[in-house]
C-alpha cells in the first residue's frame, strides 16, 4: 500500500520571496503531506515582513507556517544557521518526516542536505535560477521556481 511522505518545509525568507508563497505551497503539495512548514527571517528585516505577513494568513491552511523570526543583530549567516539548526533537531526529534523541503537557492545548505540523506531522509530544494549547482546537485530532487 502507498503512503504519503511526510514532509518538513524551510523557507529561507532572506533569499526567497514572500510573493513566491502559492507557487511553493503548489510544488509542497506535489511532493507529499506537509507536517510542518517554517519560514525565517530577521526582525527587522524589511525584504522578510511579507513572511511574517503570509504566516498569519496560513492560519487553518492545509499547510500552515511557522513564522521563525530572529532578533539581535544583524550577522552572517545568521538565519541560515538558524535552519540547520532545526533540520538536525527535527529530522533526529521526528522520526516520521520522510522528506526535508528546503525553499532557497543558497548553497551554504550542502552539508545539512548531507547530513539528512544519511539520515535516510529524501531532500528536495526548491529554487529559482541562481540557485548553486551545487545544492542542485547535492539533493535527491531540485525544483525550478519560474522566474517573476
Amino acid at each position: 500500500m502507498y503512503r504519503k511522505k511526510n514532509m518538513a518545509v524551510y523557507i529561507d525568507g532572506e533569499n526567497i520571496s514572500h510573493r513566491r508563497y502559492e507557487e511553493i505551497k503548489k510544488k509542497v503539495g506535489q511532493q507529499g503531506v506537509c507536517d510542518c512548514a517554517k519560514v525565517y527571517g530577521r526582525q527587522k528585516d524589511e525584504r522578510t515582513k511579507g513572511w511574517a505577513e503570509r504566516a498569519k494568513q496560513s492560519k487553518g491552511d492545509k499547510i500552515e507556517l511557522k513564522d521563525i523570526r530572529l532578533f539581535g543583530p544583524p550577522e552572517k549567516d545568521k538565519v541560515d544557521n538558524k535552519i540547520k539548526e532545526d533540520i538536525k533537531k527535527d529530522i533526529l526529534k521526528n522520526k516520521s518526516i520522510d522528506v526535508v523541503c528546503l525553499v532557497t537557492s543558497d548553497k551554504g545548505f550542502k552539508d545539512v542536505i548531507e547530513n539528512c540523506r544519511e539520515n535516510g531522509k529524501r531532500v528536495v530544494v526548491i529554487g529559482k535560477d541562481d540557485t548553486s549547482q551545487i545544492l542542485r546537485e547535492v539533493c535527491n530532487k531540485f525544483i525550478l521556481l519560474p522566474s517573476l
